[in-house]
């Protein structure tokens, strides 16, 4: 079965697309349209997973990427990727994190990070809350320490007006929804109670 890279994996580098504490993404086409169990694949996961500190690697045959969790201290990025390169039969390793590939990769990174970060609170908070409240809320109470403490609040701090109105945005952005839905059942009751005072001043 014909993959999707025309040139052989040993003639494809490894690139390091992103990596902050705990986090590394690198990629190479060698992985793209490649499943798990892909010798290739299967070789640069073995290699990352047996590396020290490693939590975690996924691969995603689609970009061809490969991320890795691990614990921060004695991880050594540059170590690490030349292993992966090596054991994979790649042809070294190329540090890319200026490509459009890298700030896709990049965003795909963030996503993931929030939705984890979603889960994570939905989960400790029964389900009751995520982002989408407690980002405004904590603008909320960031106006309202600013107010308090007025001038002497500091220059990195926002006015209270500015930080209020910037969570009732996000609030409000974020709640289209339910704010439409509360909207819509508004009207609804204004409509029947405009329909009973005409039935009342009917009757009179």
């Amino acid at each position: 079965m014909a993959h999707a890279h025309s040139k052989s994996h040993d003639e494809e580098p490894l690139r390091l697309l992103h990596f902050h504490a705990g986090y590394l993404r690198v990629q190479s086409d060698a992985f793209i349209g490649r499943g798990d169990s892909d010798p290739v694949v299967k070789a640069a996961i073995n290699a990352a997973q047996a590396t020290p500190g490693c939590r975690k690697c996924t691969h995603n045959s689609k970009t061809g990427s490969l991320v890795l969790e691990y614990a921060p201290g004695d991880f050594d990025i540059d170590q690490v990727v030349e292993r992966i390169a090596k054991k994979s039969g790649l042809n070294g390793v190329v540090v890319d994190i200026h490509s459009n590939l890298h700030r896709k990769e990049l965003l795909n990174g963030l996503f993931d990070s929030v939705e984890e970060v979603n889960r994570i609170i939905a989960d400790a908070t029964d389900h009751r809350a995520d982002l989408r409240e407690l980002i405004p809320a904590a603008l909320a109470v960031t106006s309202a320490v600013s107010f308090v403490l007025g001038e002497h609040r500091g220059p990195r701090m926002p006015t209270w007006d500015s930080a209020l109105y910037r969570g009732y945005r996000i609030f409000m952005q974020w709640h289209k929804k339910e704010v439409g839905e509360r909207e819509k059942e508004g009207r609804k009751l204004e409509d029947e109670a405009e329909k009973a005072r005409h039935a009342l001043e009917a009757v009179k």
